[in-house]
């Protein structure tokens, strides 16, 4: 695959995990949000609004995990997978949680449309897999079961969790953003020009950063299947694949001038994502699961 050209310095790019930076660093990335929605906060009412906006977006964590993930379900078209039609796959799960240790066993759709997906949503109280028809049918069990253990490292890990909360800090700093941009043009509050500079380019940077976060969920995401499948060569067959797949299937165009910049993809490419498997050093997997609590524990 051709080299990523980009003005960004490497430790930008490690950062915003536009390439693999080898620890996971959601923590940080997450950090920088709330920074930015704070600063946000303060410059258009200083602590008061600080604390009004951190109400906000506990509010909204809180009533949020109502959606339940079969209703997440409903709204993206996916039908309950046959478990008479499709046994090896739900005993594949089953032994993917075994080793992960998940005590609630995800429960798998099938989605409708074309190229190779998987999606994961849900709760520590449910989860939900769906898997496209292409990778159904073009997948060998090997591929298939790497795509699985990639969705259920996802489960593992809480991500659906993380990205509720990055999505609702970022919805959170966009609102605080929009409301202090339209009180300086439009109502009394009259702040420095590059405050209003500010208002304006605020909601981009939290939108990045957000970004980030998914794209580093990803990189993690990749390690764990490589811990539960004993190592990285499965979850790199895989990745080709499915993107060989993809461009057949989506007809997808190859060139990176007509795709958008890394910085605003929600996944990181398929080449970052093998060179992270392949930079993984042996025996590293083996530890993954076993050096980490399982989120709520």
């Amino acid at each position: 695959m051709p080299e990523e050209n980009s003005p960004l310095p490497a430790f930008i790019q490690r950062f915003l995990a536009i390439h693999p930076g080898g620890a996971s660093h959601a923590g940080a990335l997450l950090i920088c949000m709330i920074g930015v929605l704070a600063g946000c906060a303060w410059m258009l009412g200083g602590f008061t609004m600080i604390v009004s906006a951190a109400l906000a977006v506990a509010m909204m964590l809180l009533f949020s995990p109502m959606v339940s993930s079969e209703f997440v379900m409903k709204l993206l078209r996916a039908k309950p997978l046959d478990p008479h039609f499709y046994e090896a796959t739900h005993e594949m799960v089953g032994l993917l949680c075994d080793r992960a240790g998940l005590t609630e066993r995800p429960k798998l759709f099938v989605l409708p449309g074309k190229g190779v997906n998987a999606i994961t949503t849900g709760t520590d109280k449910g989860t939900s897999i769906a898997i496209s028809n292409d990778a159904l049918h073009g997948l060998s069990p090997r591929q298939m079961r790497a795509m699985l253990a990639h969705e259920i490292a996802h489960a593992w890990h809480g991500d659906t969790r993380i990205l509720l909360i990055t999505d609702v800090i970022y919805r959170a700093t966009w609102t605080v953003a929009i409301f202090g941009l339209a009180l300086a043009l439009f109502g009394n509050f009259n702040p420095p020009g590059w405050m209003i500079i500010l208002f304006g380019i605020i909601p981009t940077i939290s939108f990045l950063l957000q970004r980030a976060v998914i794209r580093n969920r990803e990189f993690a995401a990749d390690h764990g299947a490589s811990d539960l499948l004993n190592g990285p060569e499965d979850m790199i067959d895989a990745l080709l694949h499915i993107d060989q797949i993809n461009k057949k299937r989506l007809g997808l165009i190859p060139y990176r001038s007509t795709q958008p910049p890394s910085i605003l993809d929600t996944h990181p490419s398929i080449r970052a994502r093998v060179n992270g498997l392949r930079a993984l050093k042996p025996g590293t997997w083996q530890k993954f699961f076993e050096s980490r609590r399982m989120p709520g524990s």
